[in-house]
């Protein structure tokens, strides 16, 4: 048996009776040195978690082999931000009985006296800070660590040219625990280090909030063609754009991979969708980079990222991803499909212009195990006036394939 169990901030004060009971019918306990100290009563076998946490888990596939009962000790609650997905992925079997803690959430707004019902999270540990909300519209609390300190949060929304008020707890429950609250501005200054803290950003209102609608794209799909720069590069058409990104069923909060971007025409309407998300641009070509930056600037979406090179030869600068979209592979889809970073579930939309590539992409896409593969063709007939009449302008037809992850 499996017993994830949350141990709150870590101090012994802050331990229900029923935790330390549950631990102590444990025979084998792991956990990081600091949280194995809170039971020195404890008579069976300890492990202490570390950096190599695949080591950690042939520990605990091992004694579950021989019917141990198996404690994993996690700072504050299971449920939030901590190893339980990883055990659920390894042990996908077995049970696993999870006991709650107090989280560093509740801790921080506890501190605040705000209550959270309403608060969007977010971890910046191990992540990229650009999966922050573009602007803050409800409390967010954001775990911090490594070199993402609050101190670089701040930072990040000063130079978006906001300056919200932010809350830092940092070792919280501990002696030397600080909380404060000051705006960005302040907190971008501020000496003290900051390891490992959680930080809660209020919403940004007044001025700036005005200022953010005027700034930002906003949901607009379909913008007519001209409105891009578009240099010798080619476009996805705006009929065809429309329904890509219906396909995509991009959300707010997404992460969304652009491959083979062009101009930045789906980039730029999906960075719209993905408002408090983030969309990456991948794109070889000089002239269409360039492009890419430069309608980036003209639309004012903040939330576009160009990752300069081929897939994926570049996927190793990415986060994983929500939603990826395949508008070019240079003949590099079998290993585009295969090691794309995105998460189980997410949704992949693909373009072709021709029945070999459809024909290639629905045998890849079964082979790695996508589900729900659909597949459409359009083509779109614009009427143009020529003097008193009409005359139709057919558009290149368009195969749009999508799908979602299934398991590996």
């Amino acid at each position: 048996m499996l017993q994830v169990i949350g141990i709150g901030p870590g101090r012994p004060e802050w331990l229900p009776p029923a935790i330390t009971e549950l631990v102590m019918n444990c025979e084998i306990l792991i956990g990081g040195s600091r949280a194995l100290k809170l039971f020195p009563d404890f008579t069976g076998s300890q492990y202490s978690l570390s950096g190599d946490l695949a080591s950690s888990i042939e520990v605990i596939r091992n004694a579950l082999l021989e019917e141990k009962i198996v404690g994993v000790l996690v700072s504050g609650d299971p449920g939030f931000f901590s190893f339980l997905p990883r055990l659920k992925r390894e042990f996908p079997e077995e049970r696993i009985d999870v006991y709650p803690g107090i989280s560093s959430l509740q801790f921080a707004f506890a501190r605040a006296g705000l209550p959270w019902q309403e608060a969007t999270f977010a971890s910046v540990h191990g992540r990229e800070l650009s999966v922050l909300p573009q602007v803050i519209t409800s409390p967010t609390a954001v775990l911090t660590g490594g070199d993402n300190t609050p101190q670089k949060i701040a930072q990040l929304y000063l130079d978006r040219g906001y300056n919200p008020d932010i809350s830092i707890g940092n070792a919280l429950a501990y002696p030397e625990e600080f909380w404060a609250t000051m705006d960005a501005e302040h907190l971008a200054q501020e000496k003290t280090i900051l390891m490992n803290a959680i930080v809660i950003l209020y919403p940004i209102i007044g001025q700036d909030a005005k200022q953010s609608t005027k700034q930002g794209l906003g949901c607009r799909l379909g913008i007519p063609d001209e409105e891009f720069l578009r240099g010798k590069v080619p476009m996805t058409k705006a009929e065809i754009r429309v329904q890509v990104l219906a396909k995509a069923q991009i959300s707010k909060h997404d992460c969304v991979l652009d491959i083979g971007a062009g101009t930045g025409s789906i980039s730029i309407e999906a960075a719209g969708l993905a408002s408090e998300g983030v969309v990456y641009a991948i794109e070889h070509n000089l002239e269409a980079q360039e492009l890419i930056l430069a309608n980036r600037r003209k639309f004012g979406v903040t939330n576009l990222r160009l990752i300069r090179g081929a897939a994926p030869d570049v996927f190793g600068e990415l986060p994983p991803v929500d939603v990826c979209i395949i508008g070019g592979s240079n003949g590099h889809l079998a290993d585009i499909l295969k090691t794309a970073p995105l998460v189980e579930g997410g949704r992949i939309v693909i373009t072709a212009v021709t029945i070999e590539t459809v024909a290639q992409g629905l045998k890849l896409l079964t082979d790695f195990n996508y589900q729900d593969i659909d597949t459409v063709s359009i083509q779109a007939v614009r009427w143009k006036a020529v003097q008193t009449h009409h005359m139709a302008q057919a558009l290149n037809p368009i195969f749009i394939i999508s799908a979602r992850k299934g398991e590996a």
